[in-house]
């Protein structure tokens, strides 16, 4: 299993190859982000693409960026894309590439179901919950 960091010169070719399916993941943002933004933000390098390879071949697409929190570094998972792919198996390799981006934090924000999901099978841990009002 691999995560395959793209080049932000090559989102268009990640896009055509299944990447766009990312915009499933947006769907679920709450109006937050569109597919055709996440697109936008990972060609200008704003955020970072990542392919999932098994041994069958691309099997998921997930998004990442960096945050730098004045005590800490953050490597935060924002979208994800992997049906049936079971993505706790790249865990492993998104930590090892936390830590060689100098990060000593992995987050992610999830809805409920899907945080208690990431809890069972990567072992995260609630940080703070963030709520809203729609003014």
């Amino acid at each position: 299993m691999k995560l395959i960091p793209v080049p932000a010169n090559f989102i268009d070719k990640a896009w055509a190859e299944g990447a766009h399916a990312l915009s499933e993941a947006c769907d679920q943002s709450g109006g937050e982000i569109t597919g055709d933004q996440l697109k936008m933000l990972c060609a200008r390098g704003e955020r970072i693409l990542l392919r999932m390879d098994d041994e069958t071949g691309i099997v998921g697409w997930g998004v990442i960026r960096i945050d730098q929190l004045p005590n800490f570094r953050v490597l935060h998972a924002c979208e994800m894309v992997a049906h049936g792919a079971h993505f706790e198996r790249f865990f492993e390799e998104l930590k090892a590439m936390a830590a060689g981006l100098g990060c000593s934090r992995v987050r992610c924000s999830a809805k409920p179901v899907q945080a208690r999901l990431y809890r069972m099978k990567c072992g995260f841990a609630p940080v703070y919950e963030t709520l809203e009002v729609i003014l």
